[in-house]
């Protein structure tokens, strides 16, 4: 098993949690760029898996897609979870802060991200020769710790909404944000034979 980040914090991170659940010495972790993924050869692994947040970063999909073919062994799996391209156009209140075809570079004064839809990660996997198996959109469910609808910053500066609150929040009737899906995954496989 490898985990793989371009951030130094982000792989002391993966390494904390490897060790809390007990499989820090089964794991490596490689700082690479996942462009490129040089320090990883070609056809060695069974899957390939991308978390949430990974997308919004990468200005090259099909290079992403395409390192994911070569580092998988044939009739490898790839699964990726990320937010719902859905989610991107909108902001507070469904209040529409961007046109959901506008992928961006969008840039402020510390990072510059993008906004890909479904179509541009679909189309860069199956370019690659990562054929799709399954996809699901994911509705949003009450999360009492860490409810979606409530900024990151605002969860980190104390706030905790109570049962009531993130029900509402919840509640499509009551927040039209609800009815989009939350999140999005997808599952690919590359062929045995090429």
């Amino acid at each position: 098993m490898t985990s793989c980040d371009i951030s130094q914090n982000q792989l002391a991170a993966a390494k904390a949690a490897a060790e809390k659940l007990g499989l820090g010495d089964r794991a490596a972790f490689r700082q690479e760029d996942t462009l490129r993924l040089d320090g990883i050869e070609d056809e060695a692994y069974d899957l390939v898996y991308t978390s949430n947040g990974v997308h919004v970063w990468l200005n090259d999909l099909p290079s992403m897609y395409q390192n994911i073919h070569r580092i998988l062994k044939p009739g490898g799996l790839y699964v990726m979870y990320e937010l719902h391209p859905f989610q991107r156009p909108f902001g507070e209140g469904l209040k529409a802060v961007k046109p959901y075809d506008s992928t961006g570079p969008f840039e402020d004064e510390t990072t510059v991200n993008f906004a890909w839809r479904i179509q541009d990660i679909v189309n860069a996997m199956l370019d690659a020769g990562v054929r799709l198996l399954h996809m699901e959109e994911i509705m949003p469910k009450p999360d009492y710790e860490r409810p979606f609808f409530v900024k990151n910053e605002e969860l980190i500066n104390g706030r905790r909404p109570s049962r009531e609150e993130v029900d509402e929040m919840y509640n499509w009737r009551k927040n039209p944000a609800a009815v989009l899906p939350e999140m999005i995954a997808l599952a690919g496989r590359r062929a045995e034979q090429e």
